[in-house]
């Protein structure tokens, strides 16, 4: 059945980029360490910590404290994140969850409220106080410090603070993000007034910066420098999170100091799958990248099963019809089963497991939408991520956000800090989409100190017991359609970093029933999706960087081109 399904669709024609002669400026080589982010100043630093002597941890709080004042659209101060990591001297990979939670006055019944008297105004869970959830970034920065790393955290801050006084320069993903949120100032004239500071710094005053102008962000070296002489409790306990909850609460949320002070992040044990002789270590939840990322793995290895060597040998023919039917199942499961298991039952063990991504496989891809995964029919894209290894073989995977595009417009006076729309994650009425057109269920309801689902996929790839691959993506629901993708072109396609972060990506999230594409596919893709499929006119993609580890011990850093970023090696 499975073949005559697969038999109607046929690609003809390579759909890899062309082999280059020499490689792409978003590519780096070295041996000693390599960092890999969405901005070349964060990646610059993290080398440069490394350099210094500092080991990966080290490199990753200073990348992450320079994305904070290079990413303001993307992360920051006032997000939170999640980090994979091995320890290559404890032969041991760990999670690290600094995820935010829902402060203590955000319940159920108060999101319903808000809902409904938002009307066509602006959402509450996308911007203003109440979108604001309790930022766990520092929290997470000053866990790895104590744990892993050598420095102390006024080595590691003092590169960002540098970057914020003398400025970052403007590149084209920053200026399209300034568009898009000046798109919304013109939609909803209100948010000019209610959010001033943001609008005439970072957004221009209503003029996008041009490419290569510098911004300084002298209130955010404030905030840095108060960080590096009382540590993060300057934040959790002092000025800078008073700054914060004034800013959230004069917005209309209901964000306290004691929210702050007992925020903790929290350490899990990561997911695995074995996939054709490759280990994937992934993310648990509260993340449903993990559970995604291996529950279509299995279905796309029960469905290859039918031919002999498997996807590799099929790639051209029938990969990319399978590859949309397995993450419609998996999305449609993110939707019924997935949430903060400390506060929902979360079948884990069930939707990653061979059997029932056996079970899936034999319905290859029913009709009608309520027929993929066990989820019912509904009634009715800020994240940065970097990879850093260092010459002792620790790596590190760290995603970090404040979700949407310059996050709640919540901005932290005099400090700088724009603070996070992590409410939006929240089912805050299941059913209904969110920001990233996600349905969502129960299981990711509203209630306090709960932590809202994620799709953050920081993804770590072993082979006979040793790192070969460490990934992760920023964008929303992309991410894992993205990690997914480039892992594949290299793990079971063979293609050179270079070409499997270029190639064409396919995303499909369940709900709504389209196929999205990164840019203009071939034709051959095209002819391979229909009629099956509705494709979608709209260009929607990830942000993936990434760090191969070669097996003679040289390293290969690739920064997604479709951003911008450079990855800098030692």
């Amino acid at each position: 059945m499975l073949r005559r399904l697969l038999a109607l669709v046929l690609v003809t024609g390579p759909l890899l980029p062309a082999l280059r002669a020499a490689d792409p400026p978003w590519l780096a080589r070295g041996r000693n360490g390599m960092v890999a982010s969405d901005s070349p100043e964060a990646s610059q630093i993290g080398a440069e910590m490394l350099r210094a002597g500092g080991n990966a941890f080290d490199a990753a709080i200073a990348t992450s404290l320079a994305l904070a004042v290079s990413r303001p659209q993307s992360t920051g101060l006032g997000g939170g994140g999640f980090m994979l990591a091995w320890l290559a001297s404890e032969k041991r990979a760990l999670v690290l969850d600094f995820r935010e939670v829902a402060p203590a006055g955000a319940t159920r019944e108060r999101y319903d409220g808000l809902a409904a008297e938002a009307g066509e105004g602006p959402s509450p869970t996308i911007y203003g106080g109440n979108a604001v959830g309790v930022p766990g970034q520092l929290a997470g920065l000053d866990q790895i410090r104590k744990r892993f790393a050598t420095r102390p955290l006024s080595d590691l801050v003092r590169p960002a603070i540098q970057l914020a006084e003398s400025g970052f320069a403007v590149d084209e993903p920053y200026r399209d993000a300034v568009k898009e949120a000046l798109a919304d100032f013109e939609k909803w004239p209100r948010l000019k007034q209610d959010y001033a500071h943001i609008h005439a710094t970072l957004l221009g005053g209503g003029t996008p910066p041009g490419v290569g102008e510098k911004i300084a962000r002298p209130q955010l070296a404030r905030a840095l420098r108060l960080l590096a002489e009382q540590g993060v409790d300057a934040f959790y306990r002092g000025p800078i999170g008073e700054a914060a909850v004034r800013a959230a609460r004069d917005a209309g949320g209901v964000l306290t100091m004691e929210d702050l002070a007992k925020y903790r992040p929290r350490e899990r044990e990561p997911l695995r799958a074995t996939i054709n002789g490759y280990e994937v270590v992934t993310m648990p939840p509260p993340s449903s990248g993990g559970v995604c990322i291996i529950e279509t793995l299995n279905i796309l290895r029960e469905m290859a099963m039918d031919f002999d060597g498997g996807l590799r040998a099929i790639r051209d023919d029938f990969y990319p019809p399978m590859l949309v039917c397995a993450l419609k199942h998996a999305f449609a499961d993110r939707a019924r089963w997935l949430g903060d298991p400390d506060f929902a039952a979360v079948p884990v063990e069930r939707l990653v497991s061979r059997d029932y991504a056996r079970q899936l496989a034999d319905r290859f891809c029913p009709e009608g939408s309520a027929e993929y995964g066990t989820a019912p029919a509904p009634e009715d894209r800020g994240t940065s991520h970097f990879c850093v290894v260092d010459r002792d073989g620790n790596v590190v995977a760290l995603t970090e956000t404040i979700n949407g595009v310059f996050g709640s417009l919540v901005t932290a006076e005099p400090y700088g800090i724009i603070l996070n729309n992590q409410m939006d994650d929240f089912a805050a009425e299941p059913g209904r989409p969110n920001l990233y057109g996600l349905i969502q269920g129960e299981a990711n309801a509203v209630a306090p100190d709960k932590r809202p689902l994620s799709s953050m996929s920081p993804t770590i790839v072993f082979q006979a017991g040793r790192p070969v691959l460490a990934l992760g993506a920023s964008g929303g629901p992309r991410i894992i359609t993205s990690v997914l993708q480039v892992m594949l072109n290299v793990t079971e396609f063979g293609m050179p970093l270079d070409d499997a972060q270029a190639a064409v990506r396919i995303h499909h999230q369940w709900l709504p029933d389209e196929v999205y594409f990164d840019r203009e596919p071939p034709a051959a893709l095209v002819r391979a999706l229909d009629p099956r499929n509705k494709l979608s006119s709209q260009r929607k993609t990830g942000i993936v960087q990434a760090i191969q580890l070669l097996p003679d011990g040289s390293l290969v850093g690739a920064s997604d081109p479709r951003k911008g970023g450079r990855p800098a090696g030692w």
